[in-house]
């Protein structure tokens, strides 16, 4: 036997060898792997904007909690208060359910980031964003981006909103945006609002539902702006724009929703696709929104709107519950080259 066992072991030798060689070299491609992970080059930004939208879905949903104000379980399953009821008084327009659920996705936040990256804006550049109450998730995300980015938000609001949005009179947009900024989640309050309604300065709205959104702009210092007709309440609004960018050119406008002000009524908004668009047609007919009438001075626009067609785009679930984890989603998280 004790013959035998050289050549045992001469047997066994080769064949140990290349099952460490085979572990070697998967081990290494494993290194390899990992060390050449492709994230995108500020996904540290995504990640902490996204964090943020976590952030305020916990201090919105508490304040609906201790107002007595949180919508039907079914309507706003992953608890994240930014969803409203289905009809208010400030209610002004149908709206998609699903949709508004799916811009409250913490990495909706991070997309926003993936889009207006590529621009290169330097820090500080102003960035005009309109929001509308429709959308709170879409507006919270907006703007923890733009901050994230080291930007600067001049936030232009329409207090009116379709069903399920930031509909609550006495908890509306503008009481939102004052919790989260009460509680460090975002720095930036809107320098001027509107009604929105029919000719954004509320029509046919309900006199008690107006009531309450004069009083919550008083409460937080935000002008109401309510000049007539709808060519001059752009003038005015874009006075007020001027003015908080001091003279700095907009390096880009968000517009969340279907506002008037942010649209207006030309043809070729209504036809804009949602997305980043660089150079948006002028306006052959109608009266151009804030959107329309900054492109026309060269800033590009990125637009909130076909939730479901940007959710497909994008790479995010459409409508999930329960919400994703941030950091996770490599069609938003990796690296530009990877995720073409």
């Amino acid at each position: 036997m004790s013959m035998d066992s050289p050549r045992v072991h001469a047997r066994l030798k080769p064949a140990w060898l290349a099952a460490a060689a085979a572990l070697s070299i998967a081990l290494w491609l494993g290194i390899e792997q990992a060390l050449q992970s492709p994230i995108h080059s500020q996904f540290a930004e995504m990640l902490m904007a996204a964090r943020s939208m976590q952030a305020a879905s916990r201090v919105l949903w508490l304040e609906k909690e201790t107002r007595g104000l949180t919508p039907p379980a079914q309507a706003d399953p992953n608890r994240t208060g930014m969803i409203g009821q289905e009809y208010t008084p400030i209610t002004t327009t149908l709206g998609e359910l699903a949709a508004k659920r799916t811009t409250t996705n913490p990495d909706f936040a991070a997309a926003l980031i993936r889009q207006i990256a590529p621009l290169g804006l330097a820090r500080g550049t102003p960035v005009v964003i309109v929001v509308s109450a429709s959308f709170v998730g879409g507006d919270v995300a907006a703007i923890a981006a733009v901050e994230m980015l080291g930007l600067r938000p001049i936030v232009i609001a329409s207090l009116s909103a379709s069903m399920w949005g930031a509909n609550e009179p006495e908890f509306n947009l503008l009481d939102m945006l004052a919790a989260l900024r009460e509680r460090n989640v975002i720095r930036t309050r809107a320098v001027a609002a509107v009604l929105g309604g029919g000719g954004a300065v509320g029509g046919s709205m309900d006199p008690d539902g107006i009531a309450a959104l004069r009083r919550s702009a008083a409460r937080d210092g935000v002008p109401i702006v309510e000049a007539r007709p709808v060519a001059a309440l752009m003038d005015a609004l874009l006075a007020q724009i001027n003015a908080a960018a001091g003279g700095a050119r907009p390096g880009l406008v968000i517009n969340v929703g279907g506002a008037l002000i942010g649209l207006g009524s030309c043809r070729e908004s209504h036809e804009l696709p949602p997305g980043l668009t660089r150079q948006a047609p002028p306006c052959s007919d109608g009266t151009p929104g804030l959107a329309m009438r900054l492109a026309a001075e060269g800033a590009p626009i990125l637009h909130i709107i076909n939730i479901r067609r940007l959710a497909i785009e994008w790479g995010l679930p459409f409508d999930p519950a329960p919400l994703p984890i941030p950091g996770n989603n490599r069609a938003i998280y990796g690296s530009a080259k990877s995720a073409q």
